[in-house]
C-alpha cells in the first residue's frame, strides 16, 4: 500500500473510511421522521430517569412523550376557509391514554427548572432531567410541564420533587403540558 503524505488525499481516505463504515449503520426510515424541536432520545431520557422507580402514583414521563406534531391548514379569519396558498400550524397530536389525563388531577415526578430569580419558584417548568444551568431549558416540548403552584416552593435544582395538580393539554407547538393549582407533596 502507498504511503500518504499528503493532507488532501489523506483526508478523502479518512472521508471515505467514515462513510464505508457508517454503510453498516444506516439510519432506519423511522429514525429520519421528523422528531420534534429539542426532544430528547428515549436512551437518554430512560438513561436517568430509569435508575430508580418513580414514587407511586406518579404519571411516567414515558407516557407523556407519546405525542406528536401534525401539520394543520389554518382557516382564513374573514372567509372561515383554508387558503389556497400552503398557510399551517404545527400543533400536538396527543395520544388516548394522555387525553384521558386532560383536565384530571395528577402527581408529576421531576426537577425544577426556575422561570425567574429566586430560591423559590410559584411557576416554573418540571422537567424529567435536572438542568446544568437553571435557565438552561435542554429538553423538547413532550419532557417538560409549565406548573403554576396555589404558593411558592423552594427548590435545589439537582433534587427531584413531586407535584400534585390538574393537567391541562396544550395546543402549542412548544408547550404541551400545564399543571394548575399545583402543590408539593412529599414522596
Amino acid at each position: 500500500m502507498k504511503k500518504i503524505t499528503s493532507p488532501q488525499p489523506r483526508a478523502a481516505l479518512i472521508l471515505a473510511m467514515i462513510c464505508a463504515l457508517a454503510g453498516g449503520m444506516m439510519p432506519t426510515a423511522q429514525a429520519l421522521q421528523p422528531q420534534l424541536p429539542g426532544k430528547l432520545s428515549d436512551e437518554q431520557l430512560l438513561g436517568y430517569i430509569g435508575k430508580e422507580p418513580l414514587p407511586p402514583g406518579t404519571i411516567p414521563w414515558q407516557l407523556l412523550r407519546q405525542v406528536k406534531l401534525v401539520e394543520n391548514k389554518i382557516k382564513d379569519v374573514k372567509t372561515g376557509k383554508l387558503p389556497t396558498s400552503s398557510t399551517s400550524a404545527m400543533t400536538p397530536e396527543f395520544g388516548p391514554q394522555i387525553r384521558e389525563l386532560d383536565k384530571q388531577e395528577v402527581k408529576l415526578y421531576g426537577f425544577v427548572l426556575p422561570l425567574s430569580t429566586g430560591t423559590k419558584q410559584k411557576h416554573f417548568l418540571l422537567s424529567p432531567l435536572p438542568s446544568h444551568c437553571p435557565f438552561c431549558v435542554n429538553q423538547g416540548p413532550d419532557s417538560m410541564v409549565e406548573v403554576v403552584a396555589k404558593s411558592a416552593i423552594e427548590y435545589n435544582q439537582w433534587e427531584p420533587i413531586v407535584m400534585t395538580g390538574k393537567l391541562e393539554l396544550v395546543n402549542d407547538p412548544y408547550l404541551f403540558y400545564r399543571l394548575t393549582n399545583a402543590e408539593s407533596v412529599k414522596f
